[in-house]
């Protein structure tokens, strides 16, 4: 008997090293490492701006200074990335603290016992000149963004799109010597609104995703310059019950991008789009629908130049536009209360960033944010319309430590 369990105990063994040793064998390539940043801003506005740790649009409010404090743009990134039978795969679990948003004054202990908000958490699987992405990360739809102090980089002022849940695949090729071809196609979670009331997000309530595709194409003529250009848009559809009946809202968008390297220390940067029902996007200033729940539609974009004059400092200027369609803003026959609208929303900001180490940067910015209003209101029958505009002046200064 004791043979026995001595002749399995060494087949056990055999058998234990031989898994051991073929896992050895098979194991993936596997690294890790932390990422992210840590910041902290200090802002004056001279104004008040929605919302205040950032800037999207100037209120239609008194003239009433502000200054805002915070550390809760800073993010902690999980980056892992293995290999194995020639597949790559990549995730990210990346985090900021804007979890609770941004809150009124009385509600200002937030600053100090904020939460985190989920930004991405997604996996990429990569062979040869293909991908597929599937989590929750950024849009494909205008990729760019500028180099601004400001956290929301120029949403609600021309810079178009945002994160949400995903899958994506991706191919890209060679076509000669000096030109790369992308393409990338997506199906989306649509995040809409809840026009009804019934508790339904009206995106999830459509039970058909948003598609999103881009095809970008990257010229470089010589070793120093690059062009880098593409060209994107999407398609979703909203629905919502009124009257016994479904309804659709339609939402869409049309983008071109461009960004041109014309040596390390030079380049330009910008997009633009039009399209409609563009709020979930932080397009058309956050408005999605009037209250006849019609899409509205709108244009815009924005534009940027970088330079680095000496070793360590760049300077960058830039303008941004958001421009709602103004015929879409309409208000029911006889309604006496007034309605706003923001007609337009835009931006000329210019930023010194300074290396004061290979991780720590120095940043201050000065913006001009300029928004226009529009007010309609029925009197005696007949639609009565006014317009003012808004102006603030905000001055950022922040200190980021990068995590390399």
């Amino acid at each position: 008997m004791k043979r026995i369990f001595s002749l399995f105990a060494i087949l056990a063994l055999a058998l234990s090293a031989a898994v051991t040793a073929a896992a050895e064998e098979t194991a993936p390539a596997y690294s890790f490492k932390f990422s992210g940043y840590f910041k902290a801003d200090i802002a004056y506005d001279q104004a008040r701006v929605n919302a205040g740790n950032y800037a999207l649009y100037v209120l239609d409010k008194d003239e009433n200074d502000v200054l805002s404090t915070t550390a809760r743009e800073s993010r902690l990134g999980l980056d892992f990335t293995w290999k194995e039978n020639g597949y790559q795969t990549d995730a990210k679990l990346e985090m900021d603290f804007y979890g609770l948003g941004v809150s009124a004054a009385s509600l200002n202990s937030m600053e100090n016992k904020t939460s985190p908000m989920l930004r991405h958490a997604y996996l990429q699987i990569t062979r040869g000149h293909w991908s597929i992405l599937a989590g929750q990360t950024s849009d494909i739809i205008s990729p760019l963004v500028p180099k601004t102090v400001n956290y929301t980089v120029c949403w609600d002022q021309g810079n178009i799109g945002y994160r949400r849940p995903q899958f994506r695949l991706s191919a890209w090729g060679n076509a000669g010597e000096r030109l790369k071809v992308s393409a990338a196609l997506g199906a989306m979670r649509t995040l809409g609104g809840d026009l009804d009331g019934d508790k339904i997000d009206d995106g999830a309530d459509a039970a058909v995703p948003t598609v999103q595709g881009r095809l970008g194409f990257v010229v470089k003529p010589c070793a120093k310059r690059t062009f880098d250009i593409g060209f994107s848009g999407h398609y979703g559809t909203e629905e919502y019950e009124a009257a016994g009946e479904t309804k659709s809202i339609e939402s869409w968008s049309a983008s071109a991008d461009l960004k041109a390297s014309f040596s390390p220390r030079f380049e330009v940067a910008g997009e633009l789009f039009t399209g409609q029902n563009l709020g979930g996007y932080l397009g058309t200033v956050g408005q999605t629908v009037n209250p006849l729940k019609e899409a509205i539609g709108g244009k815009g974009g924005w534009a940027q130049a970088s330079i680095m004059p000496v070793d360590r400092l760049w300077l960058n200027a830039g303008y941004s536009i958001d421009d709602p369609d103004e015929e879409d803003f309409t208000i029911a026959e006889g309604t006496t209360t007034t309605t706003s609208f923001i007609d337009k929303n835009s931006a000329i900001f210019g930023s010194v960033m300074f290396n004061v180490t290979s991780t720590v940067t120095a940043m201050l910015e000065i913006a001009q944010l300029s928004t226009t209003y529009i007010y309609q209101t029925y009197i005696d029958d007949e639609l009565a319309t006014d317009s003012k505009d808004f102006d603030d002046m905000r001055v950022q200064f922040a200190l980021k430590a990068a995590i390399k």
